[in-house]
């Protein structure tokens, strides 16, 4: 056999392999499950506030609406706590490494009540540090900083799904203006 065609069957091999996994590039394999409200109101501020509402946007059969009076559910942020701390140090007593954590805290209330507890997201990054390349570092953390967000943001969309709701309250989305017990012709 010839290397060609060696290499061409390396390729299916590991096409096949890698598609029977369930292997998937990030943000395509979407969740598929409903969700327990059709429409949202986002009170959040800070950091978060952005990478979240473009998160809940991206949302399919969801409305993010401008108001909560309008909104069948509130999302709040209840709490975001964003820490820098040393993680390694070289012999000669200087940073090598830092840790950044980013922690948020969210509630979700439909009609008032809340629905499921709090969901707390924590993400963390490895920063190596030169003081060398004081300016480069700089960046380079607030690039960090900025995908931390956003994937704290997709955490908690992603979390909604799994939110119960209350088996008072009724289904999310539009209704039928027919009794769930009326008797219909055929």
């Amino acid at each position: 056999m010839s290397t060609n065609a060696l290499r061409l069957i390396g390729v299916l091999l590991l096409s096949l392999v890698l598609s029977a996994c369930g292997f998937h590039l990030k943000g395509l394999g979407a969740n598929n499950r409903p969700l327990p409200f059709a429409s949202v109101f986002l009170d959040a501020q800070g950091n978060i506030a952005g990478p979240l509402s473009l998160a809940l946007k991206r949302t399919p059969n969801l409305t993010v609406t401008k108001d909560a009076k309008s909104a069948e559910a509130v999302m709040t942020v209840v709490d975001q706590n964003a820490s820098k701390d040393i993680q390694t140090i070289n012999s000669g007593g200087k940073i090598n490494e830092y840790l950044l954590i980013y922690r948020v805290t969210a509630r979700v209330t439909l009609k008032g009540e809340q629905i499921g507890p709090d969901m707390t997201t924590v993400v963390r990054r490895s920063m190596s540090y030169s003081d060398n390349a004081v300016l480069g570092k700089g960046q380079e953390e607030a690039l960090l900083w900025n995908d931390m967000y956003n994937d704290a943001a997709d955490q908690l969309v992603r979390r909604l799904a799994y939110l119960k709701r209350s088996p008072k309250l009724p289904p999310a989305g539009p209704q039928s203006i027919v009794p769930a017990d009326a008797i219909t012709q055929p």
